[in-house]
């Protein structure tokens, strides 16, 4: 009994544990989220950053995410807007800047 009592714990716990898959709107938050994450650790201090629009699509072979944000880029001296590309990770650790 004990035996089985532990095999069940651990289907629990490898079933809880399972990454859940995004789709659609939580997807391009996520994308969102991680790329104003990286834009804030990369840039100069005081740099405000806004993602005003993004389109994205999966590149499975690679298992990443090509992403093109409009960006608003508010420093004291300017105020840009313009279009950035970057690739990322499917578990969102790896950003990188293509454009």
């Amino acid at each position: 009994m004990r035996y089985f009592f532990t095999f069940f714990v651990a289907i629990f716990l490898l079933i809880a544990c399972k990454q859940k898959v995004l789709t659609g709107k939580e997807l391009e938050d996520k994308l969102k989220e991680t790329k104003t994450e990286y834009l804030h650790k990369t840039m100069r201090a005081g740099t405000e950053v806004k993602i005003e629009d993004m389109t994205w699509y999966p590149d499975k072979e690679r298992k990443i995410y090509i992403c093109d944000f409009k960006v608003n880029v508010h420093t004291a001296t300017s105020d840009t807007t313009g279009i950035m590309r970057a690739s990322i990770s499917q578990d969102f650790d790896k950003v990188d800047r293509l454009q």
